[in-house]
């Protein structure tokens, strides 16, 4: 089991410290390569959990831009219209001061009162959210839509707009799409973690390490790098896929609570099919027999 994260940066000065490449160029490209390596090792611990509040029209709402997976979709109808208003209103003020912010830093001007309101503006958004997140008992899990003809596909003056549907959602070509019109959802998801410049965080671990370096490597030897050492591509190749599978099972590795959590999950005599619909909060509660 891994806790702790490094930025990408400590990746490059390993590269620069262990190649001693003579010239800084490659830099942007190994921040990408970064991302690649670490969707080709694709453990679920080196991702972090996150949930937001969507604001669905016509029946869709884009997904989240940081998204990996989805891990379930929920919806809270009782929270006040006046705080989802609140809540719109906010949203399109960021919209409008981050372009602000975005244009004053092409022209070079100073952007700090703008960017101390946008602060305000963001914190106040995580609290209005938190309000849809307070309590996990008025939180109503979504099912995915299993229809052919869901209700979100339906054109205008459809004869199936009348039929009976439950509030259901499906993921469609980068959009949650959802059986009611308007409204809003609570989406927990899974997203790679970045530092404060955007640049992917790393599982503090010596086999991510390595592995970063060696994906790094061979991509410099693929785009013609010219190498200090005898190491040919297929060598840096063979290095990179040892350090990826020795990455993923560290990173899988469970440490004695999950072990704990693991068998809570699976020695039952009783199965439980309805774990969906509680949002899997009693998941590892262990199972009790009366024997009265």
């Amino acid at each position: 089991m891994i806790y702790k994260t490094i930025s990408s940066k400590t990746i490059i000065r390993k590269v620069f410290r262990d190649l001693k490449p003579n010239d800084d160029n490659w830099i942007d490209d190994a921040i990408e390569w970064i991302g690649e390596a670490l969707e080709h090792i694709g453990s679920a611990p080196q991702l972090c959990t996150k949930q937001c509040v969507l604001t669905v029209k016509d029946h869709k709402v884009c997904l989240p831009a940081d998204l990996y997976y989805i891990n379930q979709v929920a919806v809270n109808n009782t929270v006040s219209p006046t705080t989802s208003e609140e809540l719109d209103t906010l949203l399109t003020q960021v919209k409008t001061l981050s372009a602000s912010v975005v244009a004053a830093t092409a022209a070079g001007q100073d952007y700090s009162d703008t960017g101390k309101v946008l602060n305000e503006i963001n914190a106040r958004i995580v609290v209005l959210e938190n309000v849809f997140f307070s309590d996990e008992h008025k939180l109503r899990a979504l099912q995915y839509g299993a229809s052919t003809f869901h209700k979100s596909m339906h054109c205008t003056g459809c004869v199936n707009e009348l039929s009976e549907y439950k509030d259901s959602y499906i993921v469609d070509c980068g959009y949650i799409k959802t059986s009611f019109q308007t409204g809003k959802i609570c989406i927990s998801y899974m997203a790679f973690p970045l530092d404060e410049d955007c640049f992917p965080l790393v599982p503090d671990d010596i086999s991510f390490k390595e592995a970063m370096f060696w994906y790094i490597f061979k991509k410099l030897l693929l785009s013609g790098y010219d190498k200090p050492t005898k190491i040919d591509y297929a060598f840096a190749e063979e290095r990179w896929m040892n350090y990826c599978t020795q990455a993923r099972n560290a990173a899988n590795y469970p440490d004695i609570a999950k072990y704990e959590s693991f068998m809570n999950q699976w020695v039952r005599l009783v199965p439980n099919i309805n774990r969906h619909s509680t949002l899997f909060e009693d998941l590892n509660d262990r199972e009790q027999l009366d024997r009265g």
